[in-house]
């Protein structure tokens, strides 16, 4: 499910990833307990990982009878540590309030497939719940169960830097694969190779740049580290940047992005990295000018409503003195002062 924002997010905001399961004709499934009396859910990814639901509609053996139990799994060959949540929805699509029909915990190690541990899950709700008359519209919508998966990056935890994520690309599995590439970067005596075809139709400026190279003629970057290349790179074949990853290293990224024509990467990276800065009353300024001689338009918003909270200290700073090159700059600067003046005065002048 996509997330929308209305404002910046702090920058240690992590989004759930949701997905939503569908269990038709649930009531004609078997209500026998044990291990044998089961159903999947279709795979999916979530964080570069292959995950599956699975569902006991009689409660396994661990379960107290009469209940129905779920857990969910990790289908993938390394292990992750995340935050987890099964919700039971009603019949409308909303969440239940009741405790016994949400499960999940947080930093919770999930182990390769197939090791002691790679499932966590329990009892949902009671099976009798489902079946009463007064409650099958409650909590079937048209005779499915609904179960909502929420899955959430633990902090701290450790994963791989590349991800396979995106729906519309399956090119990852041909990344950096030298028989198949006939392009190379040499940056600083690391080579790098890819594909003109996926940097033609994914990052046209680039493209542009490299037309004129080969394997054997490599194209010599010397400004971008390797690690922030390889990120680049990998963007362009459907990979993508862990939070972690992004707090990190968003300036380096959005920067390079920048110069190289990776547009899409650019938009993301100029998120992060106006989540991830610290403004003072020194620094504003110049980071407000930076934004806007390099075109990062959100950036120079977050950077504005930081002065408009504190303009009468930042036009008393030492800052304040390089905006005098720029006469639209700064009436700008004096523009978000004067605005936030006007909402204190207002606020000020209410009765309480």
């Amino acid at each position: 499910m996509e997330c929308l924002h209305v404002g910046t997010p702090p920058s240690d905001y992590e989004v759930w990833e949701t997905k939503i399961i569908h269990f038709h004709n649930f009531l004609d499934l078997s209500d026998t307990k044990g291990e044998d009396n089961f159903v999947y859910s279709p795979k999916f990814k979530c964080f570069g990982h292959t995950w599956r639901l699975r569902v006991f509609p009689g409660g396994d053996n661990a379960s107290d009878d009469g209940y129905v139990s779920a857990y969910l799994y990790n289908r993938s060959d390394e292990k992750i540590t995340a935050d987890w949540k099964l919700i039971l929805l009603n019949a409308d699509g909303n969440e239940e309030i009741m405790e016994e029909e949400e499960i999940g915990d947080s930093n919770e190690v999930f182990k390769e497939v197939n090791e002691v541990g790679c499932c966590w899950g329990g009892d949902l709700i009671e099976r009798a719940k489902l079946v009463e008359n007064e409650s099958l519209t409650k909590y079937l919508d048209n005779g499915a169960l609904k179960i909502k998966v929420q899955l959430r990056l633990s902090k701290g935890s450790y994963h791989s830097r590349i991800r396979q994520q995106l729906p519309d690309s399956d090119n990852m599995d041909i990344f950096q694969d030298d028989e198949t590439s006939d392009v190379a970067f040499d940056l600083k005596g690391d080579v790098i190779v890819a594909h003109k075809g996926i940097i033609k139709s994914k990052a046209s400026d680039f493209y542009v740049m490299c037309e004129g190279y080969s394997k054997t003629s490599p194209m010599t970057i010397t400004d971008v580290d390797k690690d922030i290349f390889q990120i680049m790179l990998a963007s362009l074949y459907g990979g993508e940047v862990y939070p972690e990853e992004w707090k990190k290293h968003s300036e380096s990224i959005l920067k390079a992005a920048s110069k190289y024509g990776f547009s899409t990467l650019k938009s993301e990276a100029e998120l992060w990295y106006s989540m991830s800065l610290k403004f003072t009353v020194d620094n504003v300024i110049s980071k407000f000018m930076e934004a806007d001689g390099n075109g990062y338009a959100l950036v120079k918003a977050a950077a504005k409503k930081f002065i408009m909270e504190h303009g009468e200290e930042v036009v008393g700073s030492e800052s304040f003195d390089l905006l005098h090159e720029s006469k639209e700059l700064s009436r700008e600067v004096m523009a978000a002062s004067f605005q936030n003046s006007k909402k204190r005065k207002r606020e000020d002048g209410q009765e309480s």
